[in-house]
């Protein structure tokens, strides 16, 4: 009888077994970078390319991980090779990546960058981004008044239109819908005697 099970082999990536980036990881260019030995390896069009790509203020991240020379053996210790090409993208926001300008480097000639408010997956917030907001609100105290002011007018919605005061009181006496009364129908019945 044939086996019913199969081998499974798990290996567990950890950072500092992956070259000291993840999937996801905000990344930008080493300060020296220009000077490493693989940067200098590159054709001349390519080392254009990635000075132009990494020239806004925009949030880079890893998309993919590969290793230069992994064997061939799953479950070997050394699978993982001991060089590694990162595929980093431009961050477009909201979860969307620049996948058609991704860039493959060299692991040496990236930084891991840290989020500015200390929260994990949590890019900083591109100038580029930002815009000038003109309203300006001066806060102040609100007293009862403003309460009565604020919580009892309506806005119908349209721009422009000023929010007008709530009718509060309920009606005493039953609303006449303006209709027109139900005509008799031999397909009905007697629908015309409740109706009208």
């Amino acid at each position: 009888m044939a086996r019913k099970f199969l081998k499974i082999i798990e290996n567990t990536i950890a950072r500092y077994s992956n070259g000291g980036f993840f999937t996801g990881d905000y990344v930008k260019l080493a300060n020296n970078y220009k000077s490493k030995d693989s940067y200098k390896q590159l054709p001349d069009d390519v080392k254009e390319y990635v000075d132009s790509y990494f020239d806004t203020d925009g949030n880079y991240r890893v998309v993919n991980i590969k290793t230069s020379q992994a064997t061939p053996a799953p479950g070997n210790s050394a699978n993982r090779g001991d060089s590694f090409t990162v595929e980093v993208a431009l961050d477009t926001g909201g979860g969307r990546y620049d996948m058609q300008g991704k860039v493959a480097l060299s692991a040496d000639l990236l930084v891991k960058v840290d989020s500015s408010n200390g929260m994990v997956d949590s890019g900083n917030i591109p100038d580029s981004t930002r815009y000038k907001n003109k309203v300006n609100i001066k806060p102040r105290e609100t007293n009862e008044e403003d309460e009565v002011e604020i919580t009892r007018v309506t806005s119908k919605g349209n721009l422009g239109d000023k929010a007008t005061p709530t009718e509060l009181s309920l009606p005493t006496s039953n609303t006449k819908i303006p209709s027109s009364p139900a005509t008799s129908s031999p397909a009905v019945g007697d629908t015309g005697n409740y109706m009208s």
